[in-house]
This record gives C-alpha cells, sequence and structure tokens, in this order.
C-alpha cells in the first residue's frame, strides 16, 4: 500500500517547496533544526546545510552524531549523502564510526551466498557512505586494516572491494598487500575471511587468484569455499572480456 504525504514526512522526506521554504534560514537556524523532533525539518536542515556550507570537522562530527541517533528513513538517507561529499579528511573522522551504528552488520557467516555479478552493497552504514565516495579515501581505508579493531575491519574491508570494484582498480599492490596482511593477522575470524575473499574478486592478481583457489579447495566454511569460487569466476570473466 502507498504510504501518504503525511506518512512520508513523518519519515523525513521533502519536497523541493520545503526546501525553498527554508532555504533563507541562517546557519545558526539550521543547526537548531536538526534537533527539530519533526523529522523532515531534519531532513531539510542536513540538506541545505550541505549544499551551502563547507563540510567542517565540525559539520562531520555533527552529522555523524546526529546519523548515530537517527531513526528516519529518508532523513538517515540524506545524511549519508552529505558525508558521501566529504574528502579524505572527512574519511579520517568518518572510519571512527564503523560498525557502531545500526544493527544490520554481519555477525555470522550468511546461510545464501551472493550470487549476481555485481558487488554487494555494504551492509554497515558508514560503510557503504565510505563506499560511494572518491577513490582517494582508499589510503585512509586501506589503514583501518592495519589495526585490532575487528568491527572496523569487517565492514572497511566491504568499503575497499566496492571502491576497486567499480572504479576499475583492479591492480593496486598497496590495497592488495593490505588485504593480504589482513587475511594472515585474521584467517581465524570466518567474517573477515569470508568478506577478504569476497573483495579479492576486485583485482586482477596472480596472487589473489592462487589464494582464492586455495581457499576454494581446502577452507573449512563452504560459504567461503563457494565466495572463493565465485571470486574466480567474476576475475577469470573480466580478464578475458
Amino acid at each position: 500500500m502507498k504510504s501518504s504525504n503525511s506518512q512520508l514526512r513523518s519519515r523525513g522526506k521533502i519536497t523541493s517547496e520545503d526546501l525553498q521554504q527554508f532555504s533563507n534560514n541562517t546557519q545558526i537556524e539550521l543547526l537548531e533544526m536538526l534537533k527539530s523532533k519533526e523529522a523532515y525539518k531534519r531532513t531539510i536542515a542536513v540538506k541545505i546545510l550541505s549544499e551551502k556550507y563547507d563540510l567542517t570537522d565540525d559539520l562531520i562530527n555533527l552529522f555523524l552524531h546526529t546519523l548515530k541517533q537517527e531513526k528516519k528513513l529518508y532523513t538517515k538517507i540524506e545524511l549519508c549523502d552529505a558525508l558521501s561529499k566529504g574528502d579524505v579528511q572527512s574519511a579520517k573522522i568518518m572510519v571512527e564510526y564503523l560498525g557502531q551504528i545500526g544493527n544490520n552488520q554481519h555477525t555470522e557467516l550468511p546461510t545464501n551466498g551472493f550470487n549476481k555479478k555485481s558487488y554487494p552493497l555494504p551492509r554497515d552504514i558508514i560503510a557503504r557512505t565510505l563506499a560511494h565516495m572518491k577513490e582517494s579515501i582508499l589510503p585512509i581505508l586501506k589503514d583501518v586494516l592495519k589495526t585490532n579493531n575487528v568491527p572496523a575491519i569487517r565492514e572497511v574491508i566491504d568499503s575497499i572491494g566496492y571502491i576497486c570494484f567499480y572504479n576499475k582498480i583492479h591492480f593496486n599492490t598497496q590495497i592488495i598487500d593490505a588485504l593480504f596482511l589482513c587475511l594472515r593477522n585474521n584467517y581465524n575470524d570466518n567474517i573477515i575471511r569470508w568478506k577478504l575473499v569476497r573483495a579479492f574478486e576486485s583485482f586482477n592478481d596472480i596472487n589473489i587468484i592462487k589464494i582464492l583457489m586455495e581457499i576454494e579447495q581446502n577452507d573449512s566454511q563452504l560459504v567461503i569455499r563457494n565466495e572463493a569460487k565465485r571470486s574466480l569466476k567474476i576475475i577469470n570473466n573480466r580478464i578475458k572480456g
């Protein structure tokens, strides 16, 4: 059943008329609107602030803090869109929130594999937002792999794989080496190993192919063996094509 306009508005959806109505508000007024009990007003504030003002560290932190508490769909979408416009400095702040917002992250291996030719959209809300940013943030994401922060590592792998897949970054020694090191250091974490096997599909690298073949044959988890098989197929099709 189609939602009514009032229902959509209660979830934070806005119209061009809404934006026009508040387009001349000052920055202070817009920042106050971010605290509104009405979701659509919070959405308006985010959109106008992100379009009219620079994404400073303070504004990035404010958007992230707001996102952490936000419950309404369209307001969350607008916050993610605003954050995705950020640069390397923004990414440095955003990675601190990986795995901390929402409860949609994988906590156990899935029972069914992802059988499409595309790369799956990250489930973690920050990983998904980072995945839509420019490839210049890859060094920041790579640094997360070197930490001991398991929840962050699990999610950043998705962002790295997604960016490399869709930006056709099929040969990047630094990224590949960092992913290999991450695999070595976290081999006993099934979710990290599974996500790395998936991320490997983004690269046309002989060492990647070798490790995927080994995992396909020998991994203790069926879903990871199947994921390795899928990654190998995607790499093979890309090289042939």
